[in-house]
């Protein structure tokens, strides 16, 4: 393994500095189904108010608003800020963009109906970033017949490719430390915060990835 300090500097460059460089990376290191993977979010989420964590360059932004959704989001880098701004302009969208921390969301209470994040970091698991997506999530209304809200993460790719070339990525991944969060830990994690949670391979156009979906305790 690199030394983690090495893989974070590495990965801060990318999503500061070098966030004009972000989906042209993820392309070439995904054999051109990074975009794939983060759609197959959509087949999960519910009609209502949408939250995007960290939305990077906004191309998933765009899907969602695409597909008939209507989100906001929230990231810390200006230059991803930046980047996600002049694409949404370009496509005529209402940006709905923000630079706000996880551990502290600018939101009301109990209000989205999906709390969206696409190949996060560790942050998602630290527990005040847990707290604060409970504390925006919908809560199930027995009394309207509403569900819970969802809260889904594309967590990880199943990277296919030529075989001479897919060892190599996937040793990439592997030296990076990218394929760290177990399986069973964010269960847990998710569990002390009063999430119900489970893994889900979702699958689309020949693209596959596991996803983790959660709602809150006691909610459909």
């Amino acid at each position: 393994m690199l030394p983690h300090w090495l893989i974070k500097f590495g990965f801060h460059l990318l999503y500061y500095q070098f966030a004009w460089s972000y989906e042209l990376v993820a392309w070439v290191v995904s054999f051109g189904q990074w975009t794939t993977w983060r759609r197959l979010a959509l087949q999960f989420m519910q009609p209502g108010p949408t939250l995007e964590l960290a939305f990077g360059t906004g191309v998933f932004f765009i899907d969602m608003v695409e597909s008939g959704h209507k989100p906001v989001g929230i990231d810390l880098s200006p230059y991803m800020a930046r980047q996600a701004g002049q694409r949404l302009r370009r496509k005529n969208i209402e940006t709905g963009l923000s630079r706000a921390r996880t551990q502290a969301l600018p939101f009301p209470a109990n209000y989205f109906a999906n709390v969206v994040a696409t190949f996060p970091t560790d942050y998602l698991l630290e527990s005040k970033t847990l707290a604060e997506i409970h504390r925006v999530l919908r809560s199930s209304t027995s009394t309207q017949n509403d569900d819970g809200g969802r809260f889904i993460v594309v967590a990880e790719g199943q990277l296919r490719g030529p075989w001479p070339v897919r060892p190599f990525i996937d040793w990439l991944y592997r030296i990076t430390n990218q394929r760290r969060i177990l399986p069973k830990e964010p269960l847990r994690l998710l569990a002390d915060h009063n999430f119900e949670a489970r893994w889900k391979i979702a699958e689309a156009k020949g693209a596959q990835a596991r996803l983790l979906l959660a709602g809150k305790k006691g909610d459909p």
